[in-house]
This record gives structure tokens, C-alpha cells and sequence, in this order.
């Protein structure tokens, strides 16, 4: 149930009794809460997949001209290592190498 964090909580928690060594949030971007939630409560490893109706709509903006795009891109891979992921599977990560390394 999207609306219930807690139940979110209840299914990482059978996910670390059963041996995981690490939690992913899918889809990421509108689970930021589960992923603080998720961090303060266990202190695993937590990753965050932004999938690709994210990177869909990013995107979409990018190509009209409604959001910059590397500004965008790089603030909503902060957005998730704010929430507390330790890491972030995405399809703009060759574009945040580059824009990092400039």
C-alpha cells in the first residue's frame, strides 16, 4: 500500500530477518520519506532506483525547455543522498559524471 509507510517499514524488516544485506526503494523519488524512514530505523545500506518514468519525465522537461538539465538532474540525485541513500541506480548517471567532473 503506497499510502502506508509503515507497511513499508514491516516488508524491510521481513527483507533483513530473511538475510538481506541491503534495502532498495523503488520507485525513488516519491519514496524519499520511506528512505529516511528505512535509514533511521535500520542503519543498513540503502540504495534508491530512480526508474524510468523519472527519468521519463525529466526528460520530457528537459526537451520543452521547462527544467535545465543539469541542475535539475544533479539536485534530484541530492534530493535522494539527503533522504539518506548511500547510493542511487539511475539513468542519468553518466550525465551527472560529466556535469561532476567539470
Amino acid at each position: 500500500d503506497p499510502a502506508n509507510s509503515n507497511e513499508a517499514l514491516h516488508e524491510v524488516a521481513m527483507d533483513l530477518a530473511e538475510g538481506a544485506d541491503m534495502v532498495m526503494v523503488k520507485p525513488g523519488m516519491p519514496y524519499l520519506d520511506i528512505v529516511r524512514r528505512v535509514k533511521d530505523e535500520f542503519k543498513v545500506p540503502t540504495f534508491v532506483y530512480q526508474v524510468s518514468g523519472e527519468y521519463a519525465m525529466h526528460m520530457a522537461a528537459f526537451q520543452n525547455g521547462w527544467l535545465d538539465e543539469r541542475s535539475v538532474t544533479l539536485e534530484s540525485l541530492l534530493a535522494f543522498k539527503r533522504a539518506g541513500a548511500d547510493g542511487v541506480l539511475t539513468y542519468f548517471a553518466k550525465r551527472a559524471a560529466r556535469a561532476l567532473n567539470e
